[in-house]
């Protein structure tokens, strides 16, 4: 009787263990989906988003979400949007925005976004880099 406890006891636990076990995904876009690195142009053509807002929240839903209370007061505090170094608004702001001229999306940290742009940006920021109008991109397209 011990030995078909202990068996049991091993199948269980094996199951157990697969059973936490994480999968791996299979595609590309998974994986892009769960990276925190910057969504490149390729991404945003990729799969033709309404809006800026529509990308983010697919690509990088994390970014979009705020990190608890970041002063003595408790003011609330958003993540801002900077376009081309000018401060847009909160991340509303990128439902008005389409992916037209947008090279990439980055996040920048909340430590970083408070010193470069002050205490306003404590919950961090969303920079869209912009190529301008009939300059060339950042990066060469395939002929």
């Amino acid at each position: 009787m011990s030995r078909s406890v202990r068996v049991i006891g091993l199948l269980v636990l094996g199951l157990t263990v697969a059973a936490c076990a994480a999968r791996r995904p299979n595609d590309r876009a998974a994986t892009r989906r769960s990276a925190s690195g910057p969504i490149t142009r390729e991404d945003l053509e990729a799969a033709r988003y309404a809006t800026l807002y529509d990308a983010v929240l697919a690509l990088r839903g994390q970014w979009l979400q705020r990190r608890g209370p970041t002063t003595l007061v408790s003011r609330p505090v958003e993540i801002q949007v900077i376009a081309g170094e000018i401060r847009m608004g909160g991340v509303q702001s990128l439902r008005t925005m389409t992916s037209d001229n947008v090279v990439s999306i980055a996040f920048v940290d909340p430590v970083t976004a408070a010193q470069r742009w002050g205490g306003s940006h404590a919950q961090g920021a969303i920079v869209v880099s912009m190529q301008a109008d009939g300059a060339p991109s950042a990066e060469p397209k395939p002929k």
